[in-house]
């Protein structure tokens, strides 16, 4: 048996060779093409283990304090701390922290917002006329937000520069000013701490500021009197500040002599303040090596001071809101100046309402980070009444994008009525409203922090940008333009907050306490479950495989039991963009479309999950096609040898015996083959950059001969039930009688009659064609659906550059194998109907005719294919994903097609080999 096999693949190499080939296309493309989805999975999930984790693995809050949005589709929004105000005792914290595998939890308690009066220094020394006895000099501050489209702008303040000296106010006590001279003056002038100037006659006379007798204004945010300070220029050129109503109140004291002519200008801004654990955060955060100034919170670090209300606290090095201070300086008319000195405070407020200016320049200061009243010298940071803003409430329109509730401000029902000397409050409370506010302490729960440390967010321990979680605690929010005209009009900056408790991006708290702090803060009843969130880390979490995964549900799942609270799995979060329709504010910002960066839990369980079902999809596609070849090209040689199996049978060849006969030869050719592809793989690996392995190279052996054994079976089965004489009688078809065809007698009907006429044949090669363009069709979706599942996050962006090379190259294998196959089934028909196709050209017909015919054939039988497979694809989705998303069908055509052109392309190899017939053989042979 075995001798006759081999002289058999000697006698027709040329049908044994096509043979080996194909078996060796297809075992070493089944071979690298699954070590390159092999090396991609692995790759993909190497990256997935090294960005799946951020900065804590379970986010504990309390009960109930889910959003809606986030219920309905697995979504965080920023600034998801802001809002949650406590609700977690010290004891759940405490039994969070004593569950085995719990590495770090870290408790953070949310205080709210506060208002900081902060006093810059304008420089306006260069816009000083040193040759002027006396000047004044009026400065129109403005304050801008949201990247300079939204414009608050306060009261004037009034510089007076006189180069006469200066006496100060030594007291003030039942009606009477002494000064430091001895003169003693009653007080009925309203000049309270203003001191006398010393004319050039040596008469004295009063200087009293225009903003002490008017100042009926706002109880929010301003006085309707500008302010007044005075200031001496020195023989030496150096200034000195006489007194003033600008910083810290009214106070008496002595200012040193400066280079530079300093003014202080109020600038009152809000600040988040929160409290947390420092060894926990330390841990968790790195939190203690992030501090670039001063010290690190110690444990105990609580109230001070006489009154318990000095705080020591961390504070931010940047700042969290996006304000600019432009200050506009110009010089009052000269007359109202020389004649300041001994005018009373309201005649003085009279004239500068209708004195005449000139423009001297503008300052522009950006915000700063907090800092001690450096004007004063004050050591301490005051704060005003806490404040509690709910997060906002969200409209999603049909497109998906989310457009959050917006109202008029009504600042004077959360203010508390609290108010520093010169307005409590910033002008920006009269934006618009998109959360509400509720006062969170008395009016008289004042604070003075005491900054003993100045941390850089930067500078804390860093976790994949892949994977972030909301970090409230020290990055400040944004949101980014999502369109042109919005990118435009922010200067391709994104949203920052402003000094608006109420605006849409809350600012994260600048100011960090410990939790030993919060009786002075809230009082002592308050401050037992004043915790917002703990953050848990788990320990010896390194990859993300399913038990580290059960590991990290079953200690979610015991702090739930434990404590009743909130738990969330965050481990494998990723942020994902978020389009948002902002309304325009009222003092000036227009209504702009932004992107927020929400976070979707469980992002890197889901790249884990898709990438295992679409690996298992494409070994089986992959698999199938490369049988269909297998089988297309073994039924190729079989019939090819129909004759010689005919006459074998007459002699008296057992059944058995004939299909051992086509399996043996087939089975060798696919041994063979199958050790010619384990010697290939690792080149060609080597070569495509896949790190294809010796034992799956060797695998290409089993592999080849297991596919040509199957691919065997059918035709082995079919010759070994021919019978003799039929084998022997030549392939024509059964006599029919003639119908009247609508296309009339032309070669396309010719085509369409041939089709019919061997439905099996033409079946086979419509198969190959469905498989290779359903397999296209289910492909392009699947890795459209699977994308889709993934992309739109940072984590999924990231891998999807990984897998879509895969994707190309398993679509374009798919195709080409089922391309081949079809190209097989034409050319076989040609051969074997070389005789008919003679006799047509004996009749008259010509080669280009002759051509045409198959190409039609093959076009017709690919339409057929294309148009079921294409079916099959889009049904097979379906099934899958419960629906047909709308881009699927745009596919299905486009995959339809595109397998209709593919069977044309591959019908033009058939087509072409009918010019080669020889006419006067083929007839002789009949």
């Amino acid at each position: 048996m075995f001798t006759l096999i081999w002289s058999q693949l000697r006698r027709r190499a040329w049908r044994a060779g096509a043979l080996f080939a194909a078996v060796l296309l297809a075992t070493t493309g089944f071979t690298v093409l699954t070590g390159t989805i092999s090396t991609s999975r692995l790759e993909v999930v190497s990256e997935v283990d090294a960005n799946f984790r951020g900065a804590y693995d379970i986010l504990v809050r309390p009960r109930g304090a889910r959003t809606a949005t986030e219920v309905e589709r697995e979504l965080v929004a920023p600034n998801q701390l802001a809002g949650t105000y406590g609700g977690i005792t010290m004891d759940q914290y405490r039994a969070i922290q004593e569950l085995h595998d719990v590495e770090v939890a870290a408790p953070i308690a949310t205080l709210g917002t506060t208002m900081v009066a902060d006093w810059v220094p304008v420089d306006i020394t260069d816009l000083v006329d040193r040759s002027k006895t006396r000047q004044l000099i009026r400065l129109d501050p403005v304050f801008s937000a949201d990247r300079g489209l939204s414009r608050s702008t306060r009261v004037s303040h009034y510089v007076y520069l006189t180069q006469r000296p200066l006496i100060a106010m030594e007291s003030a006590d039942a009606g009477v000013v002494r000064f430091r001279d001895g003169t003693v003056l009653k007080d009925d002038q309203d000049c309270y701490l203003y001191p006398l100037e010393v004319a050039e006659d040596g008469t004295k006379r009063r200087l009293c500021g225009a903003g002490m007798v008017h100042t009926a204004g706002s109880q929010i945010t301003d006085d309707k009197a500008p302010g007044f300070t005075v200031f001496r220029l020195l023989p030496d050129g150096r200034f000195v500040q006489g007194s003033n109503t600008g910083g810290g109140g009214l106070r008496m004291q002595d200012f040193p002599a400066q280079e530079r002519l300093l003014v202080g200008m109020p600038w009152l801004t809000t600040a988040g303040m929160a409290a947390i654990d420092p060894e926990p955060e330390a841990r968790l955060l790195g939190l203690d090596q992030a501090v670039v100034s001063g010290r690190y919170l110690r444990p105990g670090d609580a109230s001070s001071g006489r009154d318990g209300r000095l705080l020591p606290a961390l504070t931010a090095r940047q700042p969290q809101i996006d304000e600019t201070l432009s200050v506009t300086a110009s010089a009052v008319d000269e007359t109202l100046a020389r004649s300041l000195p001994g005018t009373t405070a309201g005649d003085l407020h009279h004239r500068l309402g209708s004195a005449r200016v000139t423009g001297l320049g503008t300052v522009r200061l950006d915000a700063q980070p907090l800092r001690p009243d450096v004007v004063n010298g004050v050591p301490s940071i005051a704060t005003g009444v806490l404040v509690h803003n709910a997060p906002p409430r969200y409209e999603r329109s049909p497109d998906d994008t989310l457009r959050p509730a917006a109202w008029t401000p009504q600042p004077e029902q959360w203010t508390d009525n609290f108010r520093f000397g010169v307005g409590g409050w910033s002008g920006f409370i009269f934006d618009t409203a998109f959360r509400a506010a509720t006062p969170a302490g008395a009016a008289d729960a004042r604070l003075l922090i005491d900054p003993v440390g100045v941390f850089d967010p930067q500078r804390l321990a860093e976790f994949s940008q892949l994977s972030r979680v909301p970090l409230e605690t020290y990055q400040a929010p944004g949101a980014a333009g999502a369109d042109a005209r919005s990118r435009e009009l922010l200067g391709d900056r994104p949203l920052a907050p402003s000094s608006n408790p109420q605006g849409y991006l809350a600012p994260s708290p600048q100011i960090i306490l410990t939790l030993d702090a919060l009786p002075s803060v809230l009082g002592p009843q308050r401050a037992r479950d004043a915790i917002s969130a703990v953050r848990v880390r788990v320990a010896n979490v390194r990859t993300l495989d399913e038990l580290t995964r059960e590991r990290i549900r079953r200690i979610a799942e015991e702090i739930g039991l434990a404590t009743g609270l909130d738990v969330d799995i965050t481990v494998g979060s990723s942020l994902q963009p978020q389009a948002v329709d902002l309304a325009a504010g009222t003092l000036g910002r227009p209504e702009l479309r932004l992107t927020e960066w929400w976070s979707r839990k469980g992002v890197a369980v889901a790249v884990m999950d898709a990438i295992d079902r679409k690996s298992v999809l494409l070994f089986g596609l992959i698999l199938v096609v490369c049988v269909l070849f297998l089988a297309n090209a073994t039924t190729a040689a079989v019939r090819d040898r129909r004759r010689e199996l005919a006459v074998l049978a007459c002699v008296g060849w057992p059944r058995h015996r004939l299909a051992a006969l086509v399996t043996g030869e087939v089975a060798l050719v696919g041994l063979a083959a199958g050790l010619a592809s384990a010697a290939l793989s690792l080149p060609l690996g080597w070569a495509a950059g896949v790190a294809t392995t010796r034992p799956q190279a060797l695998l290409a052996i089993p592999v080849a001969l297991l596919l040509a054994l199957l691919a065997s079976i059918v035709p082995a089965i079919q010759a070994a039930r021919a019978h003799p004489g039929t084998a022997l009688a030549p392939l024509v078809s059964p006599v029919r009688r003639a119908r009247r065809s609508l296309l009339g007698h032309t070669v396309f009907a010719a085509s369409l009659r041939n089709t019919r006429r061997r439905p099996g044949r033409t079946l086979l090669a419509a198969a190959a064609v469905a498989l290779g363009v359903g397999a296209f069709t289910a492909l392009l979706t699947l890795t459209w659906v699977f994308h889709g599942s993934i992309t739109g996050n940072l984590l999924g962006d990231a891998m999807s550059l990984r897998v879509r090379a895969v994707d190309t190259i398993a679509v374009a294998s798919t195709l080409v194998l089922a391309v081949v196959a079809l190209a097989d089934v034409l050319y076989l028909n040609v051969r074997e109907r070389a005789a008919e196709l003679a006799t047509l050209q004996a009749g008259g017909w010509s080669d280009g005719a002759l051509a045409r015919l198959v190409a039609y054939e093959g076009l017709l039988v690919g339409a057929a294919g294309a148009i079921t497979g294409a079916g099959a694809g889009l049904l097979f989705v379906d099934r899958l994903v419960g629906g047909v998303p709308p881009a699927a069908l745009a596919a299905t055509v486009a995959a339809a097609l595109g397998g209709t052109a593919l069977a044309g392309l591959a019908a033009l190899l058939p087509a072409s080999s009918v010019r080669r017939l020889r006419l006067a053989a083929l007839l002789a042979q009949e």
